[in-house]
């Protein structure tokens, strides 16, 4: 089942070899993973910049702790460490293999969390080119639209398959989604987004690939919002894999 982006933040995947000419579209989408470099159980650490239309930039360094359940339950928890005005909040996500996932903000300002459903999943996260559905990980491209497969081309030295999808739900959130896919390790390297109108209003980059904690991850991601000339950059720091406690991914774990 591919899941999405959220992400924070990073795009892995599963290895299938198989000849690029033997896959329909919708079984290279089925072989995505994800749109997060980081999966699997453990922790990450990252840099996350936004850059604004004047190109200023604002630094955020944030823990990430990440579980999958046997069920395939994704669990993920993300921390600001700094800077200072956003040291302490917190986002939590629980993603089902099946049904909608559940989603929590946490300000120390407030001292309480607030719910992230429905329409509001799809809303910026925290003043980046994310949304909390993208951050969360819980996009699922092959329940919101339908691929086809384009010719193949290749992508910062990569050869590709790239897919074009359709809308085929009616909470889809884009018109149109173009996406080029690694082929020997079924990573999308770029996504191309297309709002209702068809106007490109979002480029997500998957760059610098390599080795961490035994998977070939990205350790740079852009974001770019093509419409109002901003940008968001995660960097991958630092990961570990280790198994973590299921009451750390709670409401309680998140208000302390």
């Amino acid at each position: 089942m591919q899941k999405a982006v959220t992400a924070i933040l990073l795009l892995l995947v599963l290895f299938f070899p198989a000849g690029a000419t033997e896959l329909t579209a919708d079984e290279v989408l089925d072989r995505v993973e994800g749109e997060m470099a980081f999966t699997g159980d453990g922790t990450a650490v990252i840099e996350l910049i936004t850059v604004n239309p004047k190109g200023v930039q604002r630094k955020h360094e944030l823990k990430v702790w990440r579980k999958e359940d046997p069920d395939e339950t994704s669990k993920q928890l993300l921390e600001y460490l700094s800077p200072p005005d956003v040291k302490g909040t917190k986002f939590l996500s629980i993603t089902p293999p099946e049904g909608e996932s559940s989603m929590w903000l946490y300000l120390p300002a407030l001292g309480r969390e607030r719910r992230i459903a429905g329409h509001t999943t799809k809303d910026t996260f925290m003043g980046t080119d994310f949304t909390y559905e993208e951050i969360g990980g819980s996009r699922d491209f092959t329940k919101e639209y339908k691929a086809k497969r384009l010719p193949d081309e290749t992508f910062d030295g990569y050869p590709c398959y790239v897919l074009e999808l359709s809308p085929d739900a009616d909470g889809a959130e884009y018109g149109l989604v173009k996406m080029w896919v690694w082929q020997d390790e079924f990573l999308p390297l770029q996504i191309q987004f297309f709002n209702k109108g068809l106007e490109q209003s979002k480029v997500l980059i998957n760059r610098n690939i390599k080795e961490a904690a035994g998977r070939l991850t990205p350790h740079a991601i852009t974001m770019e919002n093509t419409l109002k000339k901003t940008k968001t950059i995660i960097n991958l720091l630092a990961v570990e894999e280790v198994e973590l406690p299921d009451d750390l991914f709670s409401l309680r774990q998140l208000r302390r």
